[in-house]
């Protein structure tokens, strides 16, 4: 189905169409939105708004980006909202704990293994250094690594969600990046 189709059974307000665009987004929208709230709960409340908003919002989407883009972009303003809301902007789940498989969370990847080594307890305490250095960076900071490193989005559809220009999200994926590396240099090393 095309997606100026989509568009325009979702602004008839087709039950079905509404079903679909929540069948196909929801698991990766979830997963942003829980990885910058932290709270599943609060996560699916979030998401339920997401979805309300784009209802009430439909008829002034324009076409000019993809559904899935505005909804991303809905969603994640939605969650810093909420961040915001609930004072928790220095607290952050890692993008690299471990999850149960198939959550479409991306986990930390393969890395090389010195021989002898206890790769499972190394990689748990590598991941528990990215959480605490993640949980360490400014929400602006953190929402550019999400959206670009962990999320696989362009530069422009990040600029787009953010609200910025695409200068900025390189300045602060660069700052971000140099923070992290120097809050995980010692770690790093011994991987």
């Amino acid at each position: 189905m095309s997606e100026d189709h989509s568009l325009q059974e979702l602004k008839a307000g087709n039950e079905a169409a509404w079903a679909r665009l929540h069948q196909e987004h929801f698991p990766r929208l979830w997963s942003t939105v829980n990885r910058i709230i932290n709270n599943p709960s609060l996560s699916d409340d979030v998401l339920q708004q997401t979805f309300i908003k784009a209802y009430r919002e439909i008829e002034r989407f324009s076409g000019q980006a993809q559904i899935g883009t505005w909804l991303y972009r809905i969603a994640v303003n939605q969650a810093l909202d909420a961040v915001r809301k609930q004072g928790r902007l220095s607290r952050w789940l890692s993008f690299f704990s471990p999850v149960a498989e198939g959550e479409g969370v991306v986990a930390l990847p393969e890395m090389p293994v010195a021989p002898g080594s206890s790769t499972g307890l190394e990689r748990s305490d590598l991941a528990r250094e990215i959480s605490a250095a993640m949980a360490e960076l400014s929400p602006e900071h953190r929402a550019v690594v999400q959206l670009r490193l962990v999320d696989d989005l362009s530069l422009e559809e990040t600029a787009k969600l953010l609200h910025c220009k695409t200068g900025t999200v390189n300045s602060r994926l660069h700052y971000a990046c140099e923070k992290l590396r120097g809050k995980l240099k010692n770690k790093l090393s011994e991987v």
